[in-house]
Order: C-alpha cells, then sequence, then structure tokens
C-alpha cells in the first residue's frame, strides 16, 4: 500500500506540491485568530477539589487574585502631602477600571479606603483611615499615629513597617481579557500619568472581540492592539532599574499573580519571536554543513516550518488557546522534526552518490519505499513520547501533548509527500564532498566519523565485559541520585532577578507580608460557631504558631478585628489587645460591628452566618517547596487545634494551588513516563515482530531518563515545567536513534548472520545519520541558552543533555547488548533497510 502511494507522490510531484502550498496558505490565514491564556488557575483540572473549593471560598469570601501596586519613598516616606494624594488619586483611578472588581470599598485595598472601628463612652463606629489628604504636618502626624495605633490590622497590609511603602490591592474581573486590559491600563495610564508621561483621559477602554482574540482602542498617544500596548508619549521616567518613578520621588511597583502571569506570558511569545529566528539560522548553517546543498537547507526548513502553520492553524479553527507551556510550540517541532527529514536526505544523498546518472524520480521512490517502515515507526514513537502527556492532570499539557502530536504527524505527512515529490522535480544531486568521495572510490564509504563510529562498535564488542560492568556502575550510581529529585515549581522563576516583574515582587515581600496568600477556611456544623470563644481562641493559636515558620509574612482573620476592636473600645490600651472574655461579649462586638456602618470590612473574613472563617496567611515566596512545608504543618496544626472541635479545615488560595500543581506534576510525570515507555515497546514489539526487539529500543531512552534524573538529584535540581518537557522531547527523539539503528542492523544480519560484521555495518550505514540528526537537534535547543526567558533556558540546557546522552546511548547501549544475543532472536521477519 505505501509503495502505491509513494508511486503516485513521484509520478504527480506538482500536484501534490500544489495542494500542499495551497493547504498551508490557508492554514497560515488562521493563525491569526490564536487565543492566548495565561491564567495559572488554567493549570489544575476543572473538577479537582482544590479548584472547587478555590471558587468556593471567592464565592463566600469574596477573595480573588488581585493587582498588587506598591508605591515607595525612601527618602521622605509615604506620610507626605504628595504621595498621600497620590495614593487616594490612584486608588479611585484603579477602582474606575472595567476590568477591576469594585462593588465594595475594600475591594480596591488601600490608605484610602482603609477604616477602624472606633467607641468612646457616648460613641460607636468606624471611620475612615484617611477620609482626606492631610496637607500640614499636624494632621499627617495624626494619620502615622492612627496607622501604627492599629497596626494589627493596617502594617504590613496597606503601610510598610518603615512607613516608607505603601500597597494598593486591586481584585481583578474574571478572564484573560480583564487581566491584560487592567494591567496596560494601570501601568500604561495609571501610572504613566503619576509620572508626567500623559495618563488616561477618560472614555471606554478596549475590550476583546468575540471570538478574535483582538483588541483595539486608542487614547491619548497609546494604542492597544492585540494584546500589546504601545506608547507614542515618548519613554517614561524610571530608575537605574528600570521601574517606574514620579519626579518627587514616589516609586512604582507591580505584583501579585495577575501581573506575573501576563508578564510571564508576554515574555514567553516575545522570547519565541527572538528565539525562532535565531533558531531556523542556527539549523540552517548546521544542515548546510551537513549536506552541503541548498536543497538539504530548503526542504528541511520547509517541512518543519509548514508543520507549525498547520499546527498553530488548526489550534486557532478549533479555538485551542496558546498557553505559556505552548510558546515553545514551535520551537520544538523545528528541532525535533527534521528528524526524518535528514535520514530521508541523507540516505538520497547515498543513493545519488552510487549513480547519479539515474532519473530523480526513480531514486525518490526508492528511498522513500527502502525507509517508509522505519520513518512512519520513529514519527509515531515520537509521537507517543508527547502523546504521554495527555495523563497529566493539568489540561495545559494535555492540550500542549496533543497539538505537539498533531505537529509531529505533519512533519511526517511533509516528510513522505513533500519531499520526494521536490527531489522528483529536482536533478539528482550531491554535495562538493560527497562529488569528490565518489571520484575517489576508494573511501566512497568511509568519513573520518564513519570510520571513528565503526572502531567504536568494534571496541565495544571485543570488550564487552568491561563496557558492561561500567554501564552497570553508572545505572546504579544514577538509581541512587534519582531517588534525591524533589519538585519545586515557581512563577517567579519565570523571571530574570534583575527583570522588572522580580525586583517588584523581592521589594514589596520584603516591605509587606507577603504577596502569596493561603486562605485556611475554618467551616463549623452550625451558624453561630465562629462567634464561640474556644473557636476564635484557636483560630488564634493557629495563626501565632504558623505565623512562626519561615516565608510566613503575616495573617489576618475575623480574630485580628475583634481583638483590635476590644482594644479600641478601651483607649487603645495593649493590656485589651486580646480577644474578649466570653462568647457573649464576642456575639456583641460582633453586633456593633455589623451596625458600624462599614460591615463589608469582615467579609472576607467571616461568612454572613458565622458559620465559616477565613484565615488569610500572607506568605513571602511562591516556590512549591516551601509552599508544601507551610501547609503540611498548616494541617498538622489545625488538626491538632480544630479536630476535637468537630470543625473541617480546608484550604483555597495562590498558595494552596500551586502546592497542588507541584503533586499533579511529579505524579502526572511518573505516569507519562511510565505510559510512554510501555507504548513505545509494544509499538516496536509490533513493527519487528519481536518482544526482544521492543525491549532494545526502549533501553538507550531509558537509559537517558535515568542518568539525567541522576544528574538533576545529585546537583539539587528540581523538577518543574521545563523539565517535564525536556523529558517528554527526550523520549520522543531518543528512541528514533534506537528504532533506525535496529532496522538497519536487522537488515545486515539477514546478509552475514554475523554480529560483529552487522554491528560495524550498522555503524558505517546509519550511525552518521544519527549523529547527523541528534547535532541538529542539540544545535536547535542550545539556542535557548541565549534566551531571556529563564524556562527556555532551563530547556534547551536539559534537552542538549539528553539529546547528547540518548545519541551516545544509542551508539554504546545498542551494539554492546546485540553483541549479547544471538542472531536468530531478532531475526523472526526480516526488516526493510532502514
Amino acid at each position: 500500500m505505501l509503495d502505491k502511494f509513494y508511486t503516485a507522490v513521484v509520478g504527480s510531484p506538482r500536484v501534490v506540491l500544489f495542494v500542499i502550498l495551497a493547504l498551508t496558505a490557508f492554514f497560515g490565514s488562521q493563525i491569526r485568530h490564536l487565543q492566548w491564556e495565561t491564567d495559572a488557575r488554567v493549570y489544575m483540572p476543572k473538577g479537582h477539589p482544590a479548584i472547587k473549593y478555590d471558587e468556593q471560598a471567592e464565592h463566600i469570601f469574596g477573595v480573588k487574585d488581585a493587582v498588587i501596586i506598591g508605591i515607595v519613598n525612601e527618602k521622605d516616606g509615604i506620610f507626605n502631602p504628595k504621595t498621600l494624594a497620590r495614593i487616594q488619586r490612584m486608588t479611585e483611578k484603579i477602582a474606575a477600571l472595567d476590568g477591576v472588581v469594585a462593588n465594595r470599598d475594600i475591594d480596591v485595598a488601600s490608605l484610602s479606603t482603609a477604616s477602624i472601628f472606633t467607641g468612646t463612652d457616648t460613641a460607636i463606629g468606624t471611620e475612615r483611615v484617611m477620609e482626606t489628604v492631610p496637607t500640614d504636618a499636624a494632621g499627617i502626624e495624626r494619620l502615622k499615629q492612627l496607622v501604627y495605633a492599629n497596626r494589627d490590622i493596617l502594617v504590613g497590609n496597606v503601610v510598610s513597617a518603615d512607613g516608607k511603602a505603601a500597597m494598593i490591592r486591586a481584585k481583578l474581573k474574571e478572564g484573560m481579557t480583564s487581566r491584560y486590559m487592567t494591567y496596560f491600563q494601570i501601568k500604561n495610564a495609571v501610572l504613566a500619568a503619576e509620572t508626567g508621561e500623559g495618563g488616561w483621559g477618560g472614555g471606554a477602554w478596549p475590550t476583546q472581540q468575540a471570538g478574535t482574540g483582538e483588541a483595539t482602542s486608542e487614547k491619548n498617544g497609546a494604542k492597544w492592539e492585540q494584546g500589546k500596548w504601545e506608547s507614542k508619549g515618548g519613554a517614561w521616567q524610571s530608575n537605574e532599574e528600570g521601574i517606574l518613578k514620579s519626579p518627587d520621588g514616589d516609586e512604582f511597583y507591580l505584583a501579585g499573580r495577575p501581573v506575573i502571569e501576563v508578564t510571564s506570558g508576554l515574555h514567553a511569545m516575545q522570547d519565541v519571536t527572538v528565539m525562532v529566528p535565531l533558531l531556523a539560522f542556527s539549523i540552517m548553517i548546521t544542515l548546510y554543513l551537513i549536506f552541503r546543498t541548498m536543497r538539504g537547507v530548503v526542504i528541511p526548513m520547509f517541512v518543519v516550518f509548514a508543520a507549525n502553520i498547520w499546527t498553530l492553524g488548526l489550534m486557532a479553527m478549533f479555538n485551542v488557546p496558546l498557553y505559556t507551556i505552548s510558546s515553545m510550540l514551535p520551537v520544538i517541532l523545528v528541532a525535533v522534526g527534521l528528524g526524518d527529514t535528514i535520514h530521508i536526505l541523507s540516505r538520497y544523498y547515498d543513493n545519488v552518490l552510487l549513480d547519479p546518472h539515474r532519473d530523480s524520480k526513480v531514486i525518490a521512490g526508492e528511498v522513500m519505499r527502502e525507509l517508509s517502515l522505519p520513518v512512519l515507526a520513529t514519527s509515531l514513537t515520537t509521537a507517543i513520547g508527547f502523546l504521554s502527556l495527555v495523563f497529566a492532570e493539568m489540561p495545559p499539557f494535555k492540550v500542549f501533548g496533543l497539538v505537539t502530536v498533531v505537529g509531529v504527524l505533519c512533519c511526517w505527512l511533509f516528510s513522505v509527500t513533500f519531499i520526494p515529490a521536490t527531489l522528483a522535480l529536482l536533478k539528482p544531486k550531491v554535495g562538493g564532498y560527497l562529488a569528490k568521495r565518489r571520484s575517489m572510490r576508494v573511501q566512497a564509504e568511509q568519513s573520518g566519523l564513519t570510520r571513528r563510529l565503526v572502531g567504536l562498535g568494534d571496541a565495544l564488542v571485543a570488550k564487552r565485559q568491561l563496557a558492561l560492568m561500567v554501564t552497570v556502575i553508572v545505572v546504579l550510581a544514577a538509581a541512587f541520585g534519582s531517588t534525591r529529585l524533589f519538585v519545586d515549581s515557581s512563577w517567579m522563576s519565570d523571571f530574570r532577578p534583575d527583570s522588572e516583574v522580580a525586583l517588584s515582587n523581592d521589594l514589596l515581600n520584603k516591605k509587606f507580608d507577603g504577596t502569596v496568600f493561603l486562605n485556611t477556611v475554618i467551616e463549623g456544623k452550625h451558624n453561630g460557631v465562629m462567634k464561640s470563644l474556644e473557636v476564635l481562641q484557636a483560630m488564634d493559636r493557629l495563626q501565632q504558631q504558623v505565623g512562626k515558620l519561615p516565608y510566613v509574612g503575616g495573617s489576618l482573620s475575623v480574630v485580628d478585628y475583634l481583638k483590635n476592636m476590644h482594644k479600641n473600645l478601651h483607649a487603645g490600651a495593649k493590656e485589651y489587645d486580646v480577644l474578649p472574655d466570653s462568647s457573649e461579649q464576642i456575639a456583641e462586638y460582633l453586633y456593633l460591628f455589623s451596625v458600624s456602618g462599614r460591615p463589608e470590612q469582615l467579609d472576607e473574613v467571616v461568612d454572613f452566618d458565622y458559620r465559616r472563617a477565613n484565615i488569610n496567611f500572607s506568605i513571602k515566596t511562591d516556590h512549591t517547596k516551601p509552599l508544601k512545608d507551610i501547609i503540611d504543618e498548616v494541617k498538622v496544626l489545625a488538626e491538632k487545634e480544630f479536630g476535637h472541635l468537630g470543625i473541617k479545615v480546608n484550604l483555597a488560595g495562590s498558595a494552596n494551588n500551586s502546592y497542588v500543581w507541584a503533586d499533579l506534576l511529579i505524579s502526572s510525570q511518573l505516569s507519562s513516563v511510565v505510559f510512554a515507555k510501555l507504548t513505545i515497546f509494544l509499538l516496536a514489539a509490533l513493527v519487528f515482530r519481536s518482544w526482544l526487539a521492543g525491549l532494545i529500543v526502549v533501553i538507550p531512552v531509558s537509559f537517558t531518563t535515568l542518568v539525567i534524573a541522576g544528574f538533576a538529584g545529585f546537583a539539587g535540581l528540581p523538577i518543574d515545567v521545563s523539565t517535564t518537557l525536556a523529558a517528554g522531547v527526550a523520549i520522543g527523539v531518543g528512541v528514533d536513534y534506537a528504532v533506525h539503528y535496529l532496522f538497519r542492523y536487522r537488515h545486515e544480519l539477514s546478509l552475514n548472520n554475523d554480529t560483529a560484521i552487522a554491528a560495524a555495518s550498522t555503524m558505517r550505514g546509519v550511525g552518521k545519520t544519527i549523529v547527523f540528526n541528534a547535532t541538529v537537534v542539540t544545535v536547535g535547543f542550545a539556542v535557548l541558552f541565549f534566551s531571556m526567558f529563564p524556562p527556555h533556558v532551563k530547556l534547551g540546557y536539559f534537552v542538549v543533555a539528553y539529546m547528547v546522552i540518548s545519541c551516545l546511548s544509542a551508539l554504546v547501549l545498542l551494539p554492546l547488548v546485540l553483541s549479547f544475543i544471538k542472531p536468530q532472536a531478532l531475526m523472526e521477519k526480516r526488516a526493510r533497510v532502514a
């Protein structure tokens, strides 16, 4: 069947090329409809209990991801008329933005919206901390005294302990558009106005066009278009680190999960726009050095770029969004999609070298018939490597795995259609250096690389006992090192330490309680249980104990409001900074708060029925390893404090999501690796019609993943998104080397039935092609070393290591293992030439 297919392809090459080019143009026209998704919560399965409870906590307490704006004045502090007026002005502007939730004053928290409970012998109620901006020294001093007298509510929350920084926290509406639009509005309009570079003039802000993922608007010399804001009003004033700064000394810092998500997405896409051209240039140079002809460069590059266009076009047609992890799709397809092309062209040049005067259609058809089964097998094994990601519980990983499989199959389709059709139209030709080899005849089959590879194979067979002993030692050492692996993922690790986002996050974590939040929800069985003194005392103890843990900056709960209220009703006496003495007094205080004029202050810490309460812990890191330690301790302490009271404790918030994400990452990676290797084993056994052959195929890639895991364990490198992706690439691409080697080895055995001769002939036939394949992939991913986006750099290092070791494993372990196996064990069926 495949023979007839290839005969039709080389028989009607112009028709084949026309269809391919037309479809490529069509899919290319669809790419503009691609949509971008950076919300961190999409990495969690929709039905996952953590997501369900996170949404429930959000509904009950109104807790949402917030953009954090820090205003810092190291010279004069924030207690000066200009800075205080700026805080009030910025708060009002931010609250007016379309993407901001501003149903209540507390939804945009700042010094100008904060309030405290007050009481005297004649009156009780709440008052704004800063109802109006003080303009004289006396007014500023009164404000400062009020803030620090209520430090348990305000300091570390909206004002820093040293008085040099203030915070504005703005909750955002759901959806990518709200996050992107609001981020750009805050940075390019609200902050721009404060730096003297123009600003928002009012009116409507851009909104996403339905179904297109595009948004356009122009206002005050600044233009928003397709997720990018271009300012035409000149450069902002900034300090040496690029942080925005006002003329009077205030500096502005942006942090919070929405800022991290949006900036990470933008950096990933911007980085790809630089990396893909650099990747293309590097691979073209490498291909030219390998083949020394223009067709040896142009044909492979068309295959991988057309595969990218088809894959991205199909994603757009089926409304599949681009996630941050998907930003590496073009790079991966360019690098891994060249394997089949290199094998086909290498065989083509070898066949032309034997007789360059034959008809081009005959040579092209001959090559494709020889390689039809190996090329199909390697494409399927590569696809399986990425298909294993469907076992990941995180939707973006599933999507990435599936679309990469589509891209790999597109590469295969072009390899078996575009390449033979193009070669059928071109006059047979080889590079100049190959022509010289042909004229010499004596060394027609022997390049320097080939001779070295053949020598390596002979040495392995001659000293196979020693080689086997060394291999076993390496395996045992790697196995021990792999036991030291751990998971640690962080969104902040996506940024260089000197980036604006990293500097902002570090500074705000130093000045305030933290920028990552853990919502610990205490849930009783009946209404009013949160008025119980025993329950509230248990909450207080939990807060005190958790507050001592590393990276925990502070916490806020109904307990803090009650203690603050108790103190203020007793003229601020420190001895009253404790919970009231009885449940009855607590109930009375809560009633007074509810009629005080601003009862919404309690909405984020206790529900209407007083059955559930929320303790919000502020944490100074988003690394999952310390978050796991914190959450594990919270669970232990919660069981100790509430277990005997019949009260449930559940967790929500960005910290818990990161913790759950880490668990899902490690479990899904293990499942993916097991699935990939098992499926490749079964496929290889089916293709070669031998269980033993199937086992041999997975040996090199299994050895490679174990060695890399062992090295990472010894080096203390964590498992994260980059290492997970690298493992998928390694399994998918690395197994190709073994498949091509074994196809050729079985063919050579069928000719001479001698393992030593077969090993040498196999090295001579496909050894150099395997090295060429590994070299191209290695060069492709080595380009990522120059990336400005840390995850891409890490991915580059790991894939390069995988490719080098995979290539060496195939060329060392396969001759070694096969030397111990009798020829008859592999010769149930005669394989085609590879």
